[in-house]
């Protein structure tokens, strides 16, 4: 009985141990990104080809930039981490965001949409105003994970009311074009 306790114990220090090294790693990422990003600003990002990003997504619009408006999220209790690793098996997506954005002008919305910190892939996000996914009224830029948008303008004016809105969520692989998976969440759009 008691080899059980302590084979418990070890798991849990070594889970508490690798939680620890993951959220320094974040925020050492997080800070690395952060004072980057006005470098990555001011000067042409060459890719592997020795051509510029601007340059290739000019020849392939389907090719996505980082967006310069998603934040760094705020770090999670240990308990939800913890939690969420076990529940989170290799290929799974984690979602994190809010089930409603509001805006005041039926154009510029306030949310949360996130690429949660527990994923290992880049994603984008487009919101439809409708379930046939016709009508798209934004498309998010490219969002690494532990970054979250936290407004967005519409491309579709709204009146004021409630509309049922969708939210897709798409991971990329490392080429930013190949998608490995996408879900769709029901976002309900309040305009006041």
């Amino acid at each position: 009985m008691e080899e059980k306790k302590d084979s418990k114990s070890k798991i849990i220090i070594i889970v508490l141990i690798i939680v620890i090294i993951l959220l320094i790693g974040g925020g050492v990422t997080a800070f690395v990104l952060f004072n980057n990003s006005n470098a990555n600003k001011q000067q042409p990002v060459e890719s592997s080809t020795g051509t510029t990003v601007s340059e290739e997504k000019e020849k392939n619009p389907l090719i996505l930039d980082y967006d310069n408006g998603a934040v760094a999220l705020d770090e999670n209790g240990l308990e939800r981490q913890i939690e969420e690793m076990r529940k989170n098996s290799e290929g799974n997506v984690s979602l994190e965001y809010r089930n409603e954005a509001v805006s005041d002008d039926g154009k510029h919305f306030i949310c949360y949409l996130a690429n949660s910190d527990l994923n290992t892939e880049d994603m984008f996000i487009a919101i439809f105003r409708d379930q046939q996914l016709d009508s798209q009224m934004y498309l998010s830029g490219l969002l690494r994970p532990g970054t979250a948008i936290n407004e967005f303008d519409s491309e579709i004016q709204l009146e004021t009311g409630e509309y049922t809105a969708v939210a897709m969520f798409t991971t990329v692989g490392d080429d930013h074009e190949t998608m490995t998976s996408q879900i769709a969440v029901e976002l309900k759009l309040i305009v006041h």
